[in-house]
Formats: structure tokens, sequence, C-alpha cells
């Protein structure tokens, strides 16, 4: 009898560890803008350029809100985020903003698994566009 109880605690207690999906922010902090493929230099312009075209690949919608910050929104299905992209010719770097339905928490600075996976996928896009 004893090990059905410890066998059901432990299932229970897998189930709500499974069913948890914050994790912590994933911010991207000072990532090299890489050389081009070609070896022309990268101008303020063209890293502007390439990370509006990673924002619309990944179906964030993007606007400059002053030189070298882009502000990326994104909406899917009911949630909706927002990071500040800030640039120059050495770096760039994607921090979290603002969120709905994303159960963020300012005190964990924990946010829904899926954040982090849609700021994974806009930083490869944008590593891409500016490689090329």
């Amino acid at each position: 009898m004893n090990y059905i109880i410890k066998s059901i605690s432990i299932a229970a207690f897998a189930l709500i560890v499974s069913g948890c999906t914050s994790n912590p922010i994933m911010n991207i902090e000072s990532r090299l803008i890489p050389d081009r493929l070609d070896g022309s230099a990268q101008t303020q312009d063209s890293i502007k350029k390439s990370i509006i075209a990673g924002c619309i690949e990944r179906n964030w919608i993007c606007q400059q809100v002053a030189p070298g910050k882009i502000l990326a929104t994104i909406n899917v299905r009911k949630h909706h985020a927002e990071a500040d992209i800030i640039y120059n010719l050495n770096s760039y770097s994607i921090t979290y903003k603002d969120s709905d339905m994303l159960d963020y928490s300012e005190k964990y600075y924990t946010i829904h698994r899926n954040y982090n996976r849609w700021v994974r996928n806009l930083n490869d896009a944008i590593i891409k566009e500016l490689s090329i």
C-alpha cells in the first residue's frame, strides 16, 4: 500500500511540474554583429535593414523609435509581446519590454516559455539577415 501512495505522489508531482510553463526571461545581450559573407563592412543602415528583415521573417512587427533602437512586437492568437532591439556597429541586444497573456512575473522575471522561443527564432533570423 505504501508503494502505491508513493507512486501516486510521484506521478502527481510530475504532472504538476510538467504543467509549469514559465521560464526565466531570455534577453540577448550584446550579440556581436557578424561579418557579411561578401566581406563588406556593415553600416548602421545595413544593420537596421537586416534587423527589420529578420523581424518580418519571424512575423514580428517593428518600428524604429530612435536611432539605434527598434521596438519589435509579436501577436500570436491572444498573446502579445514587445521587445526592444538596441543596435550599433558592433553589437545588438534584444530585451523584454512588455507582454499580455504570457504569464509574466515581475517578481521572478519569468514568462511563458513560448516568448523565449519567439526571441530565439527572431535572433536566428537576424543573424541570418546580417550575414547576407
